[in-house]
């Protein structure tokens, strides 16, 4: 009885078709009691009732499968309730639904990459996230050996993310030794795997296959990247691990980033899913040490620039002190656009919710402040701005709501357009507009051009003029004004009569 009143409560979806089925099925018995009892039919009448009888046999038929249907998301999302372990998408569907969903490439770092990447794998299987690694990503593993070792901590975060296994398995990866001075697991199997395999990509792909990771995760390069950034102040800093200090040390925002060797080569996965993409996100993460310096790379920015995806930025909610402090939105887009390539970017996804100093105060982020969104200082006037609430609280950081975002992001690479804006359009009329404001400016330059060497000819003539030339005009003015003076004179007579 008890199990029979849950299916009663507001909310379950189901009580509808339940009253429908009653209906159908009465109308149906009411059709065969009346037919009984009418002896002579009329054409009109049989018509009527065949109508009738058809229109019942389809309600039964269909609310009773959408009835099924109904319990059977509930009874999913009961199990997903109490089992964690269990997701309801990958219950309905399986694996063959993901398989055919939309081709998802994913460039950021951090936190918030990991994060975003749990959501999208409930959607899809085909995700590609690209990570960068610097050559000062580096730890001393004592517990395996005495050599230095890349710790690709993102890569690792990111493993456990579109790891199938939800549960404390793939924990492993992120969990740290206490008396190991805080090497993590994960970096320790990675460390082992690449002295197995005899390299790090190949490493990468035997921890995926390990922990069944739904989808590809490749390094932009493979070669020793160092990152360098030039600063405000004309001071160069060096190595990605010392950007952030520096810039907290002297105060001095970051005037742009390059790399210490601009010979690197791409790792070719990363330029084929760029190609294939059906959508490119952009974040969240760092803006210069995960997000730009994965640009610098002119393989990876002509990619994105040349794919026919459509591109999208995922903001930060808050800005990260060391490198954005005080950024807007407009400052976090601009800033992309100037290392990609102005006018790229289709969609920005911005946080709007409210964030209480009592949330800055709670969860450790008092040295941070959240973007900004200023639409009127966004040199991109063609991107369209989603403005949504994404605030969610996490141990000691503000994140991102990973599966309302990753639900926009699948609707936009599925889509055109978001209401009644279509971004093709916008930005083909944008950029004819651009085209033909500088049109103006190159005739205006043109024109004034064409006056000053007309003014400068003439004046040429008149230097270049005979003593004999200048009398005659002299002479000629005079006249006129003898002539001028004689009719005025005239004028005044014929007026005083």
């Amino acid at each position: 009885m008890r199990d029979l009143i849950e299916w009663l409560k507001p909310g379950s979806r189901v009580k509808r078709y339940i009253f429908a089925l009653l209906v159908s099925v009465l109308l149906l018995i009411l059709c065969g009691i009346s037919l009984g009892k009418i002896s002579d039919l009329t054409p009109t009448m049989l018509i009527a009732y065949v109508l009738l009888i058809t229109l019942s046999i389809f309600g039964i038929i269909f609310s009773f499968i959408l009835a099924q249907r109904n319990i059977l998301i509930v009874s999913l999302k009961n199990i997903s309730r109490r089992n964690k372990n269990v997701r309801i998408r990958q219950l309905l569907y399986g694996d063959p639904r993901l398989k055919k969903g939309p081709r998802v490439v994913v460039i950021g770092g951090g936190s918030g990459l990991p994060n975003l990447l749990k959501g999208l794998k409930e959607y899809t299987s085909n995700i590609t996230a690209v990570v960068n690694v610097s050559a000062d990503d580096y730890t001393l593993t004592s517990a395996m050996s005495k050599e230095e070792r890349v710790t690709p901590g993102d890569i690792r975060k990111c493993v456990s993310a579109l790891s199938t296994f939800e549960s404390d398995f793939s924990k492993l990866l992120t969990y740290k030794t206490e008396n190991g001075e805080g090497t993590s697991i994960g970096n320790l199997v990675i460390n082992a795997l690449t002295d197995i395999t005899g390299s790090f990509p190949k490493a990468i792909d035997k921890l995926s296959d390990i922990f069944q990771v739904q989808g590809d995760i490749y390094p932009v390069t493979t070669d020793d990247l160092i990152l360098c950034a030039g600063l405000e102040n004309g001071e160069v800093v060096v190595g990605k691990e010392n950007i952030s200090e520096r810039v907290r040390e002297t105060r001095t925002a970051i005037k742009q980033i390059f790399l210490k060797d601009g010979s690197l080569k791409v790792v070719p996965e990363v330029i084929d899913a760029i190609k294939k993409a059906n959508i490119i996100v952009l974040g969240p993460g760092s803006l210069y040490t995960s997000i730009c310096s994965n640009l610098l790379f002119d393989e990876v920015s002509k990619a994105i620039v040349k794919s026919k995806a459509k591109k999208v930025y995922v903001a930060n909610i808050m800005n990260q002190p060391g490198q954005t402090e005080g950024y807007t939105l407009a400052r976090y887009i601009n800033e992309i656009e100037r290392y990609l390539g102005k006018h790229v970017l289709d969609y920005a996804i911005v946080n709007n919710g409210e964030i209480t100093p009592e949330m800055i105060k709670d969860f450790n982020q008092e040295d941070s402040t959240a973007v900004k969104i200023d639409l009127e200082n966004i040199q991109n006037r063609a991107i369209c701005v989603i403005q949504e609430d994404f605030v969610l609280t996490a141990k000691n950081a503000l994140i991102h709501d990973a599966d309302r975002l990753a639900e926009i992001i699948m609707t936009l690479s599925l889509t055109k357009s978001i209401g009644d804006l279509n971004i093709v359009s916008m930005k083909r009329k944008h950029m004819k507009k651009e085209q033909m404001l500088t049109n103006k400016r190159v005739i205006k330059t043109k024109i004034q051009e064409i006056k000053r060497k007309r003014a400068q000819k003439k004046a040429e003539k008149i230097k270049g003029e005979t003593p004999k030339k200048k009398d005659k005009k002299e002479k000629k003015i005079k006249t006129s004004e003898k002539s001028q003076a004689t009719i005025n004179k005239i004028k005044e007579e014929i007026s005083k009569e």
